[in-house]
């Protein structure tokens, strides 16, 4: 065969492939399995979409001072789920109410996580009260809270020791130490004033922006106690009351009172109103008499 023939021969296949490639039964079949890749390829990003909820996020409420039926009506209009794992005793919540949360508020989770909770036990854990008179106020604290305990009224009476205790009272009555109480308690303590005085002088220390309990602890380090607690309109529920700090004080900061006396406080969630005060009043570098 000639190399002519060859040449014929090659081309008239190629032609004959072209024309194959052009024809409606071919150009047919291509569209129909393009469209079927095309279409595999949708399905496969739909399906993986669907299967990790991509995009589909929830962010977790606020459960904090919430009872169980409330949390779980909350969980179940978000599509969460919620499991109780631990239980503690504390003051600042009612029995049963949440006060700690994982993920937190406002964390960003997928449909049916679970919201791990730490709920407020419906029993106080017991304690046994220490042993506080004759010591001192400083060490009484810490052996308060060494025993889960805190400080409640300080009140005051002439003695020789300034700041040792005299009394310590639960209830309006003496307590006496080893007796079994609830932990959280807080003891009420009869000072004394140093040297005779009845009317020991200490100056009003500075409270604001500070929360409630935390304006308590800086009252009783000056041997103070807090009075009347006011909120004003922007505390609404049990929440926005643990988030309210100090934003005004009676008597002011640095006035000179006696040794027990009781500081009034307002407290709000509007932290303007507290740099407001804050640069109305500065506090003073000497007693008023």
């Amino acid at each position: 065969m000639g190399s002519e023939t060859i040449k014929r021969s090659f081309s008239q296949r190629l032609k004959d492939f072209l024309g194959f490639l052009k024809s409606p039964w071919f150009l047919k079949r291509l569209i129909i399995y393009v469209a079927i890749i095309i279409l595999s390829v949708v399905s496969v990003f739909l399906w993986l979409k669907f299967y990790t909820r991509h995009g589909q996020q929830i962010n977790v409420p606020e459960l904090r001072t919430m009872d169980e039926q409330t949390v779980a009506k909350i969980c179940e209009s978000r599509g969460l789920r919620y499991e109780i794992i631990d239980s503690v005793y504390t003051s600042t919540a009612k029995p049963g109410a949440v006060v700690e949360q994982n993920p937190p508020a406002n964390f960003k989770v997928k449909k049916d996580r679970i919201i791990f909770l730490t709920i407020k036990a419906y029993t106080a854990e017991k304690t046994l009260m220490p042993a506080l008179v004759g010591v001192h106020i400083v060490q009484a604290r810490a052996d308060l809270e060494t025993a889960g305990l805190g400080i409640g009224r300080l009140s005051y009476r002439s003695d020789i020791a300034k700041d040792n205790v005299l009394e310590q009272r639960l209830g309006g009555k003496i307590i006496a130490p080893g007796t079994s109480i609830d932990k959280g308690s807080r003891i009420d303590l009869v000072l004394g004033t140093g040297e005779g005085d009845d009317n020991a002088k200490t100056s009003v220390p500075d409270l604001l922006g500070l929360g409630l309990e935390s304006a308590g602890l800086m009252a009783a380090g000056s041997s103070l106690n807090i009075g009347v607690a006011l909120f004003d309109e922007t505390v609404v529920t049990a929440e926005d009351s643990l988030k309210a700090v100090v934003y005004k004080q009676s008597p002011r900061v640095g006035r000179a009172v006696n040794a027990g006396t009781e500081i009034d406080v307002w407290l709000t969630t509007d932290l303007d109103k507290v740099e407001a005060e804050e640069n109305a009043v500065q506090p003073s570098d000497e007693f008023n008499e």
